[in-house]
């Protein structure tokens, strides 16, 4: 397993985002309780649920994803969760977990860029979603 840590800056109320990020994946919840995202290269069926980090005390979204296809592409499993940095209207949400390599040697920078390049779209259509302007231009990602 190989981690996969990445964060985006919205234009959205703190206060406000966590509630917006269950409504994202609520709204998009198919009848098997799964949602299922085209991204530009595959579709990923993605499960996501609300829940408390290990100590109790912060809101969280626990996200697994897998490729709806044949090929053999990573699947990944980590949380979502959001925080501020003294600006009250933008909010910066933050994935991170680990995803499972396609294999040794040649197969993992393919796999890496894959996971990678899906936590980018993924965390792209969350942030267009719940925005109260368009994306946060000139706010770079503090990872």
């Amino acid at each position: 397993m190989r981690r996969l840590r990445d964060s985006i800056a919205v234009n959205c109320p703190i206060d406000q985002a966590q509630t917006r990020i269950e409504e994202f994946f609520a709204g998009r919840r198919g009848i098997d309780g799964k949602v299922r995202l085209a991204l530009p290269d595959h579709e990923v069926c993605i499960d996501a649920r609300a829940g408390r980090d290990a100590q109790n005390l912060n809101d969280l979204v626990r996200v697994s994803w897998k490729a709806e296809t044949d090929l053999p592409l990573p699947a990944f499993a980590g949380t979502l969760v959001t925080w501020g940095q003294g600006n009250p209207t933008l909010t910066f949400i933050e994935l991170d977990g680990t995803y499972v390599p396609l294999g040794e040697i040649f197969d993992e920078p393919l796999g890496r860029r894959i996971a990678q390049r899906t936590a980018k779209d993924l965390l792209a259509q969350i942030a267009a979603a719940i925005a109260d302007t368009p994306a946060a231009q000139g706010y770079p990602s503090p990872l």
